[in-house]
C-alpha cells in the first residue's frame, strides 16, 4: 500500500515536470479548495446503490442468498457503504484538520446525525409500529421492546430490531431499518479523527499512511481467519480501512491528481485482484478513484449538480423501512417493483427530512457551539 501511494505521488510529480500539451490535472488539494464540487451527487449515488441492493435483500430475505447485483462476492450495497466511509474519511479529516476545535466538531457531527435519527425513531415507535404490528395498542405500548428500540438506536447499540412485532410476516420480521448499523462505526471514526488530529498525525502523510497500512493488515488477518473474530470486529476492520483510505487521500492531497487515467487504472487493478482475498482493498482504491473523478473531475457543464440538496442521509436511513412497509402491504410483487416504488418514496421523505430537519439543524452548529463554550467557561470561573 505504501508503494502504491508513493507511486501515485511520483507519477504526479513526474507529470508536473513534463511540458505536456494538454492541461495539467489539478491536485486533490486544489480541487478541495474550489468553492464547488459534485460530492453531494456522489453521496446520492452511493445512497441509491444501497437502495438498489437492499431492494433484493428485503424482498428475498436471508434464505435466498445475496442480492444479484454482485461482483466477486461484493454486492453493490456493500461497495456503496465502503464508498461512504472513504468519502467520510476524506472530508471529516479535512474538517478537523482545518479547524481543530473538538467542541465545534462534536456539535457539528451530532447535529448531522441525531435530529433526523430521532425523528426516524419516533416515527418508528409512534406511526409505523402501531400500523404494522399485530399487537393491540395497549400491548404494543406496554411491550418493553417498543421503547428499548428508542434507546438502541440513539445509543448506536443493537439497531437490527424494531418496535414490538413490527412487520411480522416479512422476510426480515421485526427489523425496522437495517441500514442503521453502520452509524456506530461512523461515530467511532469521528472519535478516531479527533485522536488523529489531536496528536498531529493528520499533518504527517507518512504517519497517516502507516495507520492505513495497519488497518489493511488487520482487515486481511480477520478475513484470513474469520472463525476467530466476532462479526463486529470484522465490520470494524472493514470500515476503518475504508475510512482511513479517505484520511490518507487527504494527507497526500498535494501529490494525488484528479485523473481519469488514474481512476481507470484503479478499476482495472481491482478486476485483476477480483478472484483474490485482496479484492476488497483494491476495490476501495477503485471506489476512491471514482469518488474523486466524479466529485472533482467532471466538466464545468455539470456544475449545476453541485446545488442539489443533500438527500443521501435521509435516503440511507429511510429506504429500508419504506421497502419493509411496501412488502407488508403487498405492493411489492417482485424486487424490481419494490425498487421502482421505493426510489421516489425514499427521495420524497429524504427531501422532507433535509429541508424540514437536517438543514435547519445544521444552521445551529455555530450558535450551539458558542453557547456551550460560554457555559463551560462560566462553570470554570465558578
Amino acid at each position: 500500500m505504501a508503494c502504491l501511494f508513493s507511486g501515485i505521488a511520483f507519477a504526479g510529480k513526474a507529470r508536473m515536470s513534463t511540458k505536456a500539451t494538454h492541461p495539467i490535472r489539478p491536485t486533490l488539494a486544489q480541487a478541495l479548495d474550489r468553492p464547488a464540487n459534485l460530492l453531494t451527487p456522489v453521496r446520492l449515488l452511493m445512497a441509491l446503490g444501497v437502495l438498489l441492493g437492499h431492494s433484493f435483500v428485503v424482498f428475498l430475505g436471508r434464505a435466498e442468498g445475496p442480492e444479484p447485483l454482485i461482483l466477486f462476492n461484493i454486492t453493490i450495497s456493500y461497495a456503496a457503504v465502503n464508498g461512504f466511509f472513504i468519502l467520510s474519511g476524506l472530508l471529516i479529516t479535512r474538517s478537523f484538520d482545518r479547524r481543530p476545535d473538538i467542541l465545534r466538531f462534536v456539535v457539528a457531527r451530532a447535529l448531522r446525525l441525531f435530529p433526523a435519527l430521532i425523528v426516524l425513531t419516533l416515527m418508528a415507535i409512534l406511526v409505523f409500529g402501531p400500523a404494522f404490528t399485530p399487537l393491540s395498542p395497549m400491548a404494543y405500548l406496554t411491550d418493553t421492546q417498543t421503547w428499548r428500540y428508542l434507546c438502541d438506536v440513539l445509543t448506536f447499540g443493537n439497531t437490527s430490531g424494531g418496535p414490538a412485532l413490527i412487520f411480522p410476516n416479512n422476510p426480515y420480521p421485526g427489523e425496522f431499518s437495517a441500514s442503521l448499523w453502520t452509524l456506530r462505526y461512523e461515530v467511532f471514526a469521528y472519535g478516531g479523527s479527533i485522536l488523529i488530529g489531536m496528536i498531529g498525525l493528520a499533518r504527517s502523510r507518512g504517519r497517516v499512511l502507516g495507520l492505513f497500512v495497519l488497518s489493511v493488515l488487520a482487515f486481511m488477518v480477520v478475513r484470513t481467519i474469520p472463525e476467530v473474530f466476532p462479526k463486529p470486529f470484522m465490520d470494524l476492520t472493514r470500515l476503518s480501512s475504508a475510512y482511513l483510505l479517505g484520511a490518507t487521500l487527504y494527507a497526500w492531497r498535494h501529490s494525488i491528481r484528479i485523473s481519469p487515467k488514474l481512476a481507470l487504472g484503479m478499476v482495472m487493478l481491482a478486476f485483476l485482484f477480483g478472484p483474490t482475498a485482496s479484492y476488497e482493498i483494491m476495490l476501495n482504491f477503485a471506489l476512491a478513484g471514482g469518488v474523486l473523478l466524479i466529485g472533482f473531475g467532471l466538466p464545468t457543464s455539470w456544475a449545476s449538480l453541485a446545488r442539489i440538496p443533500d438527500l443521501s442521509y435521509g435516503i440511507y436511513i429511510w429506504q429500508w423501512p419504506i421497502m419493509q412497509s411496501l412488502y407488508h402491504l403487498g405492493y411489492a410483487q417482485n424486487a424490481y417493483v419494490m425498487m421502482a416504488m421505493a426510489l421516489p418514496l425514499s427521495a420524497l421523505i429524504a427531501a422532507l427530512s433535509w429541508y424540514g430537519i437536517e438543514k435547519p439543524a445544521l444552521g445551529y452548529k455555530t450558535p450551539l457551539a458558542d453557547s456551550l463554550k460560554t457555559f463551560f467557561k462560566a462553570r470554570k470561573t465558578v
